[in-house]
């Protein structure tokens, strides 16, 4: 039992740290390198206590991934800007579990014991149902704050990067501790330059990113970096299919509290889908925690 709650920490911080992103304040270039670097510092604290034995390869492969990672988590914080926590986070998290499903399926061969592909075929049904409740708009309403012209973007952009990085990773064998503090630092060189204003006209000419708003968000970064390790430490616990469901039912604090705590706006009938779509992205990534478990 023990384990289990262990288990779910990684679940409850990423649920948070949205929450956090958004309420501590400052723009999305403000936003995403306090994430990045408040990772980066706790990987150069920690890292020294895992005992890792790089190689140029292992080096060079987890600062690249970490570059492509730095890219899906800029993408990321403009979509909570764009179309807030509550409509990214769910949509995100299924968008992110149905690549890396489909992923697994076409370079790894998963899904071949007995009972596993009707088990996952039957998640990503539900996955595709709930990202579609959570995009469910009332009468398609110019709303304040809402922009799905830019959120659109995001999403595509910070999906593709998101699991892009996690299946190179992957390919190359790549241990997650060993991977931390170079990836962290790829993540950070890749979002210092796609957070200047050259490439984000749209916050204006003037550089934002230095500034004591950055150093709040230091704090969701370092928070972003413990969940990473926990979630690597819990595979070995309660193993590797149900830590990787566990670790996506933060899903139900972001939206939540993206809904109840920061005040973003819905209908009544926009709320109930909502509801429904992140109850069937949850039960989506447990299932797909089961056809790993199957296929085991």
């Amino acid at each position: 039992m023990a384990d289990f709650f262990i288990a779910l920490t990684p679940s409850l911080i990423f649920g948070v740290m949205s929450l956090l992103l958004v309420a501590l304040g400052g723009d999305y270039r403000q936003q995403t390198m306090g994430e990045v670097t408040g990772a980066l510092l706790i990987s150069l604290v920690l890292t020294p206590f895992f005992g890792v034995d790089w190689d140029l390869r292992t080096v060079l492969v987890a600062f690249t991934t970490g570059a492509v990672l730095g890219v899906g988590i800029l993408y990321q914080v403009r979509g909570l800007n764009h179309i807030g926590v509550s409509r990214t986070m769910p949509i995100s998290t299924g968008a992110q579990l149905v690549g890396m499903a489909l992923g697994g399926i076409i370079l790894f061969g998963e899904w071949r014991a007995p009972g596993a592909m009707p088990v996952g075929m039957l998640a990503l049904a539900l996955l595709t149902a709930g990202v579609t409740c959570t995009t469910w708009t009332e009468g398609n309403p110019v709303r304040e704050g809402v922009d799905w012209g830019k959120g659109r973007v995001d999403l595509v952009v910070s999906t593709i990067c998101l699991v892009g990085y996690l299946l190179i990773q992957r390919q190359f064998g790549i241990d997650g501790k060993e991977a931390m503090l170079p990836q962290f630092a790829g993540c950070v060189v890749a979002c210092l330059v796609l957070s200047s204003p050259r490439f984000t006209p749209e916050l204006g000419a003037r550089d934002t990113r230095w500034s004591r708003v950055t150093v709040r968000q230091l704090f969701p970064g370092v928070l972003w970096g413990l969940a990473v390790l926990l979630m690597q430490t819990n595979a070995a616990r309660v193993g590797v299919a149900m830590g990787f469901s566990l670790s996506q039912l933060g899903v139900i604090i972001s939206t939540l509290g993206g809904i109840f705590l920061l005040r973003e706006k819905r209908t009544r009938r926009e709320l109930v889908t909502t509801m429904a779509g992140v109850v069937l992205v949850v039960a989506g990534a447990i299932l797909i925690g089961v056809a790993k478990a199957l296929d085991s």
